[in-house]
Formats: structure tokens, sequence, C-alpha cells
């Protein structure tokens, strides 16, 4: 179905409405077929530039309160969607989201659903999707009133993570919770081989870009009112960098020296490969499971005038693309259950499950058994992930730091105010308007 406002620049192209693909996504999402992002970056360019903003917010809104529309609409429903009709489901959540949380009239929204039941051949359900949201319009209070005391209303979050929120950080769940449930501020990195952040903010502020200093990396700004990327001046040439402030800090805390041979293990989708060449003049080894994922480093080299050797290959298998020449620095951003950061990356509180964090251990500790191999005697490799669960963080590292004697834990050179010192390393939690949640340990090779 084309859109009826298409701009004329754009009339030869048949767009679809934003709320017809979001239905496309979102259920996308629910049967697992891939991230947000990823789902997003595929059905985006369906809808006119004018309409996308709707779409990524009625995607993003979905799955940043999908714990709160989800337990909304199962408790109206007899019986939940069947996978075959997870479309009808996503467009049934979609219209609850635009009652609860957007400017959409009421009767717009309920309509809009409807009419998607026929736009998907399921006519059928036009009643159902209709009567529930009706409903919901008469018994708000008292639907959200029955169900208030579940986990998956009370904080917006599934009710598993909630727990290990509460085991691990009960002095801080409130904090967590309000950082993942809010709209993530715009953080950029200032290349500080092309302009001081001080003459940065001077630029900046010359196009109409407010921005405030963050309080850690000495060259992040955060703006006051997020822009495109390509309306930040000069940042075609490198001279900008989207890039949170607590990702910001790895290129910092691995004290790079000029002419040091350096690994960055998994090092999609490159930002922190990026600020690593700016800071010193390095030989780089980027490493990267994925090979659709190399497109990224590569296009942000490009865009920084850096030079790294990119290789795509699974970085535990060592014959596979190691030369045998050891690293003098190594950056392990481990893959993780990106706890730290579900408010860029919402869908996170619908598919991500417990046993993923199993998993995910059993990978981080093999990969970290094994770039340690790579590493010199005297070298130290800069441990990361953008999770806030333990198995993950500290307690992966109290693992290692006991099955090998070689390796010595470092101090982090940050402020003491910056994250929480834990048993091993520090972890940075989400803060609503400023970084995400990260977690660093630094470890050297005894020589």
């Amino acid at each position: 179905m084309t859109d009826k406002n298409v701009s004329f620049s754009e009339s030869s192209v048949l767009y679809l409405k934003a709320r017809t693909v979001a239905i496309t996504v979102i259920s996308g999402i629910l049967q697992n077929h891939g991230s947000l992002s990823t789902q997003l970056s595929k059905h985006v360019g369906r809808v006119s530039n004018d309409h996308q903003p709707k779409l990524k917010e009625m995607c993003f809104g979905v799955c940043r309160w999908f714990p709160k529309l989800n337990s909304i609409a199962l408790s109206m429903l007899q019986q939940p969607f069947e996978e075959d009709d997870y479309d009808l489901y996503a467009a049934l959540l979609i219209g609850l989201y635009q009652i609860e949380y957007m400017d959409t009239p009421d009767h717009a929204a309920v309509n809009e659903a409807v009419e998607a039941t026929k736009e998907l051949n399921k006519d059928w359900a036009g009643k159902l999707i209709n009567a529930v949201l009706r409903r919901y319009l008469r018994e708000c209070d008292d639907i959200v009133a029955s169900i208030e005391s579940m986990p998956s209303v009370e904080y917006v979050h599934p009710k598993w993570l909630v727990k290990r929120i509460k085991k691990h950080w009960p002095a801080h769940l409130e904090t967590i919770v309000d950082a993942n449930n809010s709209h993530p501020p715009m953080c950029i990195r200032v290349n500080q081989r092309h302009v001081s952040r001080e003459t940065a903010i001077d630029i900046l502020t010359e196009q109409g870009i407010d921005t405030e200093k963050g309080d850690f990396s000495p060259v992040s700004l955060y703006l006051k009112k997020p822009v495109r990327v390509n309306q930040l001046p000069n940042f075609d040439f490198g001279y900008f960098s989207v890039q949170d402030e607590s990702a910001q800090l790895a290129a910092f805390l691995l004290d790079l020296s000029n002419g040091e041979k350096v690994l960055d293990a998994c090092a999609a989708p490159g930002g922190k490969t990026g600020h690593l060449l700016e800071r010193k003049d390095i030989a780089l080894t980027a490493v990267e499971l994925e090979s659709w994922r190399l497109d990224k480093i590569n296009e942000n080299l490009e865009r920084l005038d850096l030079t790294a050797d990119v290789i795509c290959a699974d970085v535990c298998d060592l014959d596979s693309w190691w030369d045998g020449q050891f690293f003098d620095k190594i950056l392990l951003d481990a893959p993780c259950s990106a706890t730290g950061v579900i408010r860029r990356n919402p869908d996170i509180k619908i598919n991500r499950k417990p046993n993923d964090v199993v998993e995910l251990t059993v990978i981080q500790k093999n990969i970290l058994e094994t770039v340690w191999k790579t590493l010199a005697p005297g070298g130290q490799l800069l441990y990361a992930t953008c999770s806030i669960l333990e198995e993950e963080n500290t307690l992966q590292i109290e693992h290692f730091l006991e099955n090998h004697v070689d390796a010595i834990e470092k101090e982090l050179s940050l402020p003491d105010d910056c994250g929480i010192k834990v048993a091993h390393g520090r972890q940075l939690l989400p803060q609503q308007q400023s970084h995400d949640g990260f977690y660093y340990c630094l470890l050297e090779k005894s020589v």
C-alpha cells in the first residue's frame, strides 16, 4: 500500500505506511529473526524519508515498553496469538503504544490497527483487535491496576532481568531501570587529530548545535538536542564520531604508545578501532567474526582517513589470522548480554533470555583465554563489556586470574566517581542524560 503523503521528489517510488513497515519489523523481532537495528536497516528504505522518524518511534517504543504492553495485551486476550499471527500481535502492540505514548488520537490508533488486519489479509481478526483496543480505552486504569505489581509492568523489564539487577545492584535498581527506559542522549567523540574539544564546541555552536562536556572522557560532548550525523560540521572528514562516553574510555584506559602493535578483538562496528588509531600512531589489527559487519569497520576507517589490518575470522581460531607476532596491547570488547545499553537496543527486553547469558560467558572465557596467548610479556589487555551482570564481568575476571599466574590486575586510570569499584575492575551503570552501562578491567602479562 502506498503512502498518500509521499513528497513529490519521491513519487516515483512506491513507499509503504510507517505502521505497515513497523508491523513487519516488530513481528520479525517477536519471531527472533534479527535485532531491532538489523530489522530497521533492512526495512527503513520502504518508508518515505518524512515518515522514517514515525517508523523508528513506533519500533523503538514498542520494544522499549514491550514488557508492559505485552502484559496488558495478554491480560485482555483469552489466549496468545500463534506464531503465524505475530504480525497481528505486532499491530495490536503498536495500537496500544500509540494510545499510551504517542499523540495519535485514540480513534485513529484503533482504526489503523483494524485497517492493518485487512492489509495483512486477515480480516477475521479485525473485530478482535477492535474489541481489545476499545476495551483498553474504557478500562485502562483498572487493567493496569490489576497487573501493576508484576515486575514487567512496574519496572518495564522482563522478570528474570529484574531479579538479576536486584541481586547484583539492589541499591541501584531504580537508577538502572529508569535509565534503561529512557531515550539515550546523543554523545559524540571529538577527533583531536583535527580539532580540540574547546574548538569543537565553538564550531558546533556556530551551527546552532548546543553541547555539554562529558565528565569522564576528555573528547566527549553531549548534544542537548540530537541531530542527524550529516548535520555535524565536517563529519564526513572525520572531525566527529557518534560514540557513548563510556565506550570512549577504552582508548584512554589502554594507554597506548606510538609504534605499538595492537589487537582490537571483536572489533565491529569499529568505533573503538577508530578511536585507538586517533589516539596514537599504532599498527592495529582488527578481527571480526561476522563478514557483513566488516563493511561498517572499513567505512569508519575510510571516513576517519585511518588504516588498520581488518580481518574476518574467528578470533579463537589463531591459525586462521594470527601471524605469531605478539601484541603489545589488546582491547577485548567481548560479546555480551548488552544489558548496559538496553536503552539503545530495547529489543533486548524481548529476546534476551537467561540462558543467553550462560552461553555468552562461555564465549567470553574462550576468547579471553585465546587472545591472552597473543599478548607479549609485559603487555596489557583491556577486558570490556557493555553488560552490568557480574558473571560476564568481575566473576569472569576472577575465574581468569585464578587460572593464570601470569596475569596481574592493574589499576584503571579513572576518577573515583566514574562508575563503581568492584572486586575486579570498574562497573559503570547506565545514567539518564549521561553514559551507558559498561565494564572495564585491565590485565598485564608478567614478564
